[in-house]
């Protein structure tokens, strides 16, 4: 298996591999994803805010890294780049590209948005959804507010609020909105949540 894996796409892995080296580019891979993180060399940047992440969609499953940054970087600087991969090791035709601003993300979405990236094939840019909140349903009505949040706590980060109602779909149940401070901590709440029932 580990041979059939090493071939698929192996010129397009071994470009990759050479962009990587040329421009001293650290790649991370974490949970399906391979991040990287911008030069911030120079100046000192805070996580930009909401609204500052472009969606890239209809990615050509054999095109990596060193065609898609270089691109997206014609904008402006990336804080960070995420390309959503296989286990084979081919991406699986989306990414998401945080900028610094969100005048960039706009102007990336106006100039990238049906850019053919290889012949007869044009991605799609958008504005990134960012969902920071998860539902939480069929909770014991023992829980308030209070005691909610402090479970919550003790296995997630990044909690902003939390509202907790009735459930409209169970008696004697409740359901919890918990807002989070970022997509990436309730992404990781979930998959924290999810993995612990």
């Amino acid at each position: 298996q580990q041979v059939w894996i090493s071939s698929v796409n192996k010129l397009n892995k071994e470009a990759l591999s050479q962009w990587v080296k040329e421009n001293n580019v650290l790649l991370e891979q974490v949970n399906g994803q391979r991040i990287y993180r911008g030069s911030t060399e120079g100046f000192v940047v805070e996580a930009p805010p909401f609204g500052t992440e472009v969606f890239i969609g209809s990615i050509p499953q054999e095109i990596y890294e060193d065609r898609l940054i270089p691109l997206f970087e014609t904008i402006g600087r990336l804080f960070e780049f995420r390309l959503m991969m296989t286990f084979s090791g081919l991406n699986r035709g989306f990414a998401y590209a945080r900028y610094l601003s969100k005048r960039q993300a706009g102007l990336a979405i106006f100039r990238l948005n049906g850019y053919e990236i290889q012949s007869g094939c044009k991605i799609v840019v958008c504005r990134s959804t960012e969902k920071c909140e998860l539902i939480l349903d069929g909770l014991p009505c023992l829980f308030d507010r209070s005691s909610l949040t402090s479970v919550l706590c003790e296995v997630t980060t990044g909690i902003q609020a939390v509202s907790l109602f009735a459930s409209p779909l169970a008696d004697m149940k409740n359901i919890a909105i918990v807002k989070y401070n970022s997509h990436k901590e309730a992404a990781l709440a979930k998959k924290s949540l999810c993995e612990g029932l």
